[in-house]
This record gives structure tokens, sequence and C-alpha cells, in this order.
């Protein structure tokens, strides 16, 4: 994992560093060991700079399904009409 991650997840694991001043901040992205263009971007506070520089994804979507509008599998729908019914055989006495 990149430094930059790392400080980025560090910045998000710990809400209290949103708070440091603007030259602890700098000092901070200063001593990481990264390439000049990831380091201005991080001192700009660059979202979609540090994005193609680390190759994410311009845009990401979450969808979450909640149980009562689970799509219907295709095993399901035609499990009802291909079983074959079965006939009570006559008891014979």
């Amino acid at each position: 994992m990149s430094q930059t991650i790392r400080f980025m997840e560090s910045l998000g694991s710990k809400p209290a560093f949103g708070k440091v001043s603007a030259a602890d901040y700098a000092n901070a992205v200063g001593s990481l060991e990264v390439g000049d263009e990831e380091r201005q971007a991080l001192l700009d506070r660059n979202v979609a700079a540090l994005g193609d520089l680390l190759g994410g994804r311009p845009a990401m979507a979450c969808m979450v399904w909640a149980p009562d509008q689970e799509p219907m599998r295709k095993e399901d729908d035609q499990s009802d009409t291909e079983q074959p019914v079965e006939e009570e055989s006559p008891a014979t006495e």
C-alpha cells in the first residue's frame, strides 16, 4: 500500500487530526516519502488529482438489497412450473 493511502487512512481513523493547524498538516505531508505530484495534491487537498495519481475510479456506487426486495433467481422462477406433479395412486385393498 502506498504511503499516500496509509496517510489518508490515518487521517480518517483520527478525526481530531482534521483540527490540526495548516503548518502541522504540511509537516506531516512533508515527512512522507512520496512523489512531488502526490505531495502537492495532498497539500492542496485536491481529491481529484490524488484519485488520478493513485489510479482511483472516477465514480463509485454502493447498493444494498433489502431482504424483501431481493431479486428472484432464475431457478426459483422455473422450479414452480417444471416440477412434475405426483398423483396419488388409488389405494389397493
